[in-house]
């Protein structure tokens, strides 16, 4: 019983502190594509601190030092807006545990934080598509952030 009051007080602290009562407000945004590949895709971090992205980079990002890992530091308004899309913003309110195997051929992790603190999402190819989609409407001032997500874009039936 005590186990289970420790465990519920941590989620409630973790949920609050990201804002989960609230409107959460993310400061770093992380892109994996997460699915089956016959090549390297390389995660996009997005971060409104540099030092905060750099963090993820070497925290979140599997076998550090393997590839490089494009962090791109925009103002907290852009990632704002990032993280209030309407389809991305309803999978994050929606994030429970995941689990690390992809459930479809082209499923993309995202990972939302603030600070240490992070959720994680993983979503199927379509739907990763039109939040990818979305996402670089929103980041066209910034063409290498937008083509390194293009790169991350599960196409349908590709062999990624």
């Amino acid at each position: 019983m005590r186990a289970h009051l420790i465990i519920g007080a941590f989620l409630w602290l973790v949920s609050s502190s990201l804002g989960f009562a609230g409107q959460p407000k993310y400061t770093t945004l992380v892109v994996e594509y997460a699915g089956v590949t016959i090549r390297d895709v390389l995660p996009v971090v997005i971060s409104a601190s540099s030092e905060e992205g750099e963090w993820y980079r070497r925290h979140l990002v599997p076998e550090p030092g393997h590839f490089v890992v494009h962090v791109e530091v925009v103002p907290a308004s852009v990632l704002n807006e990032i993280t209030e899309l309407p389809l991305l913003k309803r999978e994050l309110e929606r994030a429970k545990p995941v689990d690390d195997e992809p459930k479809t051929p082209h499923d993309v992790q995202f990972t939302a934080g603030v600070g240490h603190d992070h959720v994680q999402i993983m979503v199927d190819g379509q739907t990763s598509r039109k939040i990818l989609k979305d996402i670089g409407r929103v980041v066209t001032k910034y063409p290498t952030l937008k083509s390194e997500l293009q790169a991350i874009v599960p196409g349908p039936g590709s062999n990624r």
